[in-house]
């Protein structure tokens, strides 16, 4: 293997019919399949609205190209479509990968060959290692964690007291970062954590789980889960009558449109953190405008997975048009340089105030919200500025009548 990937021997302007090929990673066969379709979908109306408007116009109105990996939701897997991406397929740039578990090793790969790796994926060790090439638009595990831990404490100020608490997750690199995380602030917040427990990834029983957090009688019950896990906890839960005042999740398979399909009732109240909500659209019309298009599109409002590949897309869009050559490196410079300000540019998708790379490649400006489901529809209910006005948050979790 090559320490990098050598680079164009005549690099110049970028000709009008050339194509950039932008690598798209993620899990689109495998138990979290689900959540590639939609980022695939999201992000298939962004390169047609790029290229219909006549491409990239500093590159001579060159159009955007996708080359799709399958990581089928396995680490190695990553690794070897990264290289295939970069190598045979001569991507430009690769968005990916969803699971922090494959983008932590596969980014590696994007940054030996020096290749911009634009992530999702929140574990905060993706932007620490000191790369260059590696960069996140949106928030990490630390900001999750801060905004879920803060959010609830504060509805909780009004609605009742929540004293102590269990944390479950998944035993990935984002399960594993993300629990560690949610405990500390509710340590530092005086909250009583009784347990932190990651469990299996694509557990086929967890009820011995369950059946120790209800012999503890938390107030609060936290999950990190893909979909599988999500629903099967949330059944469990329902199963041993495990009912905590409230019930919050750090995202994941707990807002995926599956999850309110898959159990029905027992979802109405949940909370959980997200990076994105279509509740954001009442306060920026280009956002409800696009999410009315996905959903007349794809019969689904978009995700925040889904969005985080859509902004990463339209973050890479911005720098393209700031480069004169199709050289990963001054790709790389380009993101570097990063400074999108503008609400009405395509990369504000997600919260933040603005999207400015540190040097570890973290836009430290990137926010969160937290959102719950009600009537079969998730409402954004903290922070108060960006909550729905019309929706009367469901506390406690109807389960623990």
């Amino acid at each position: 293997i090559p320490h990098k990937r050598p680079l164009p021997s005549k690099a110049g302007p970028a000709r009008a019919a050339e194509e950039i090929k932008i690598g798209i990673l993620s899990p689109f066969t495998g138990p979290t399949a689900k959540f590639g379709q939609m980022q695939r979908n999201t992000l298939t109306m962004a390169q047609e609205d790029v290229n219909g408007a006549g491409g990239i116009k500093s590159l001579g109105g060159a159009k955007i190209t996708f080359v799709f990996g399958d990581t089928r939701g396995e680490a190695d897997v990553g690794v070897t479509e990264t290289e295939r991406l970069i190598t045979k397929e001569k991507v430009i740039a690769v968005i990916g990968a969803f699971q922090s578990g494959v983008g932590l090793p596969a980014s590696a790969v994007a940054e030996r060959y020096q290749v911009p790796w634009m992530t999702f994926g929140t574990v905060d060790t993706i932007t620490t290692r000191g790369f260059k090439y590696v960069f996140r638009a949106h928030g990490n595990d630390t900001v999750k964690a801060k905004v879920i831990v803060e959010g609830l404490l504060d509805l909780a100020a009004q609605r009742g007291p929540i004293t102590s608490a269990v944390v479950v997750a998944e035993n990935t690199e984002w399960g594993k970062s993300v629990s560690q995380k949610q405990k500390g602030f509710l340590e530092a917040k005086g909250v009583k954590v009784h347990f932190v427990e990651n469990y299996p990834f694509k557990s086929a029983d967890l009820t011995s789980m369950i059946v120790k957090a209800k012999a503890v009688k938390p107030d609060l019950v936290i999950a990190d889960s893909y979909l599988g896990d999500a629903l099967l906890i949330t059944r469990t839960m329902a199963e041993q009558e495990l009912k905590p005042a409230v019930y919050g999740s750090g995202g994941g398979g707990h807002v995926q449109p599956d999850f309110v399909a898959g159990v029905g009732g027992l979802a109405e109240g949940v909370i959980s953190c997200v990076l994105w909500d279509a509740g954001m659209g009442r306060a920026v019309p280009w956002i409800a405008k696009e999410n009315e298009r996905h959903k007349q599109r794809f019969g689904v409002s978009m995700t925040e997975d889904g969005a985080g590949y859509y902004q990463a897309f339209y973050v890479v869009i911005d720098a393209l048009e700031r480069t004169k050559t199709l050289s990963p490196k001054a790709l790389r410079d380009a993101l570097a340089a990063t400074k999108i300000t503008d609400p009405s540019n395509k990369a504000m998708i997600m919260p933040g105030k603005q999207i400015v790379f540190d040097e570890g490649g973290q836009n430290q400006e990137a926010g969160a919200v937290l959102v719950q489901w009600q009537k079969g529809d998730l409402k954004i209910v903290y922070p108060t500025a960006l909550a729905d006005p019309a929706a009367q948050v469901t506390w406690p979790y109807p389960q623990s009548k």
